[in-house]
């Protein structure tokens, strides 16, 4: 019989150390990949936050000063990019972690951030980072040789 270790409890704050990702979860992401619901899996929820900041664009863009122009183009890379997470293209996990961090260095050095304290920026961040790095793992555990049972 398996010993089950209790799950540690985790912090509200967690996200915000993005880079590290519990190998339990890790593993549940892996053994359930084909039946986790969108909002379950971190290609999921990597796919959502990505829909999400079209739905964001689309409906603020004007307030920030985007031209429609650049507002259609952030709504095809991130819907792309979304599309391409939820079908497990490590590549895109990457593209959307440096266009996102590019994003939100670019609000924050630029000063354009418009009623968003620079706080709020780096919170956001670190929420899309900490998803995006969570599906870039369990993607690159999908691909790892399996040791046979010895």
């Amino acid at each position: 019989m398996d010993s089950v270790e209790p799950k540690k409890k985790r912090s509200a704050l967690s996200f915000l150390l993005w880079w590290k990702t519990d190998p339990v979860e890790v593993q549940k992401q892996v053994a359930q990949y084909m039946t986790l619901k969108p909002w379950q899996s971190a290609r999921g929820i990597s796919m959502l936050l990505c829909l999400f900041s079209v739905v964001v664009t689309a409906l603020l863009g004007s307030r920030m000063e985007l031209s429609q122009e650049t507002i259609i183009a952030e709504s095809i890379i991130w819907s792309t990019l979304g599309l391409f997470m939820y079908r497990g293209h490590r590549w895109a996990f990457l593209v959307g972690m440096v266009l996102w961090t590019l994003a939100k260095g670019t609000l924050l050095l630029g000063g354009v951030a418009i009623g968003a304290a620079p706080i709020v920026q780096i919170i956001w961040w670190a929420i899309y980072l900490s998803a995006f790095y969570l599906g870039f793992t369990v993607e690159n555990a999908r691909r790892a040789p399996r040791l046979a049972p010895v």
